[in-house]
């Protein structure tokens, strides 16, 4: 137990300070999109989006040897076996040197095809490339020097790497305000300033990783050697890449897909909806992201019961965000878009529906997801070749049918089969040694109390008192979203108080944290 509130002491921290820059750059976010869109276009956010996803694809050939890195770092980060550390991270670096080197050719390759890749749009070309080239730089400078971070995430300390990253995203995004607005010529600030952005988190990255390792002394002249002593990296590299191209496909195929079907600028306004619940979801993922870390200790351990019990308080404390997030965006997304922009970026109450299932797929889906990496468990390289076999067929098919609510429709289908059924059952049935059923009927349970609680909101809230005004200002929307969240938070909250017991061991556990630091800090 005591290395179990170790390990949540270690999480809070991250948790808080991934949360306060978080929400700094939230409110950034929003103010700059409303200015990228009046100064830059909608195009120019749509080409934005698109060059991002084709340089994902490119990172394919990473093949997930960071994951793999991760994974064999928990139990030496454990033991604090420094001389392993450096030979997995040597490996590491060696790597990922040749993977840049392929991922530059390889770019060089794609951007022939640009002019054919861009027919349809009417920027310059040469706005193409340059977005593209900046996005590259910053991804070769992440397989050169960044990928020693892996160490801190693994260590429970990314934190640094948050506060590191987003101090420099801070004073870009407010650059970035001012130039765009106030002089001429505003893409080419926009994108300076993204290049710029980008070298300098590097270079503070560096810096941290040098102050807090000083004994990571890595030589990647010996990387072939210490590849030939450490072939399990490899064997789990190689499971790890089925699963990152299901990822990949995931998240960066619906801008092309849909550029396909629609517009860059229809891609734009659908990044918007992407960027609200994204960005909330990042808040969420940064708030659980050091428990990944905290998780793989806890297997390495072994204490099985250990295991079973913190698995339905990350499960359950989850899933009580997850359905805050869902409801109140479906009674929010809409009034703040039109007070952020304009009611003409509105694409539908049905569009809505369907981006906020997926959505809730994806935010749920962490704590089955870190359990399955915890036990390095990634020998079901069926299941993501099926995954985005159906993602893209079913996006491709279902677009053509019915345009951008069939692309959203053809992910979340490839999602419910893969991420919600098979996952749960490959990780209780082989990981955890025991059957997946109570799993099942455990979360069947507390998606029925979900939809009776949306379903109830849905005659509740339109009774608030800044219903009907929400869209008029934004103090209007502040005001009604403040009541809306404490409404359906007062519904959620019981509810999975009175039903789960993950909530409760997850609060008490919470609370006992909280009131040990005080006593110790205050010597009461």
């Amino acid at each position: 137990m005591q290395q179990t509130n170790a390990r949540a002491k270690k999480s809070i921290k991250n948790a808080v300070v991934s949360t306060a820059y978080y929400l700094i750059i939230l409110g950034l976010s929003f103010i700059s999109r409303k200015a990228f869109f009046d100064y830059l276009g909608s195009e120019v956010l749509g080409l934005n989006a698109t060059a991002k996803d084709l340089l994902s694809f490119l990172n394919l050939t990473e093949l997930g040897i960071g994951s793999a890195v991760g994974f064999f770092l928990y139990k030496p980060v454990f033991e604090e076996d420094h001389t392993k550390i450096n030979e997995i991270i040597t490996v590491q670096g060696w790597l990922y040197r040749k993977i840049a080197y392929i991922i530059i050719a390889a770019s060089c390759v794609l951007m022939c095809f640009f002019p054919m890749i861009f027919a349809k749009s009417e920027l310059p070309l040469s706005y193409a490339y340059i977005v593209f080239g900046t996005l590259l730089v910053g991804s070769i400078l992440s397989y050169f020097y960044n990928y020693r971070q892996v160490l801190l995430s693994a260590d429970q300390k990314n934190y640094k790497i948050i506060r590191n990253n987003s101090r420099i995203e801070i004073i870009k995004i407010i650059l970035q305000i001012i130039f765009v607005t106030k002089f001429s010529h505003p893409f080419f600030w926009w994108v300076g300033l993204e290049f710029l952005a980008r070298v300098f988190a590097t270079i503070g990255l560096d810096r941290v990783i040098r102050r807090e390792y000083p004994w990571l002394n890595l030589s990647l002249r010996d990387g072939k050697r210490f590849y030939n002593e450490n072939k399990g990296i490899i064997q789990k590299t190689k499971q790890i890449f089925f699963h990152k191209i299901a990822g990949t496909v995931l998240s960066n195929s619906s801008a092309p897909i849909l550029y396909a079907f629609t517009t860059l600028t229809t891609v734009a306004y659908y990044n918007n909806y992407q960027i609200i619940l994204q960005r909330i979801a990042t808040l969420m993922r940064n708030f659980f992201t050091s428990t990944s870390a905290a998780i793989g200790s806890l297997v390495a351990e072994g204490n099985k019961k250990s295991i079973h019990r913190v698995f339905w308080e990350l499960f359950d404390s989850r899933l009580v965000i997850v359905a805050v997030i869902l409801i109140c965006s479906f009674h929010l997304t809409e009034p703040f878009i039109s007070v952020w922009l304009s009611s003409d970026y509105l694409l539908g109450r049905r569009f809505l529906i369907l981006f906020l299932i997926l959505q809730g797929i994806l935010m749920s889906r962490e704590t089955v997801d870190s359990f399955i990496n915890a036990h390095g468990m990634f020998q079901d390289i069926w299941a993501p070749i099926v995954e985005a076999s159906l993602n893209i067929g079913l996006s491709i098919f279902f677009g053509h049918l019915w345009g951008l609510e069939g692309v959203i429709l053809g992910v979340t289908t490839s999602l419910v089969l893969i991420i919600e059924i098979w996952k749960p059952i490959f990780l209780f049935k082989y990981g955890m040694k025991e059957s997946p059923i109570p799993y099942f009927l455990g979360f069947g349970f507390r998606l029925a109390v979900i939809l009776a609680i949306a379903y109830v909101s849905t005659w509740i809230v339109p009774y608030l008192p800044f219903h009907e005004e929400a869209s008029t200002s934004i103090a209007k929307w502040l005001l009604y979203s403040t009541e809306t969240t404490i409404l359906v938070s007062l519904m959620i909250i019981p509810a999975f108080w009175a039903f789960s017991s993950g909530t409760k061991n997850f609060v008490k556990r919470m609370t006992s944290i909280i009131t040990s630091e005080f006593i110790k800090r205050t010597g009461r």
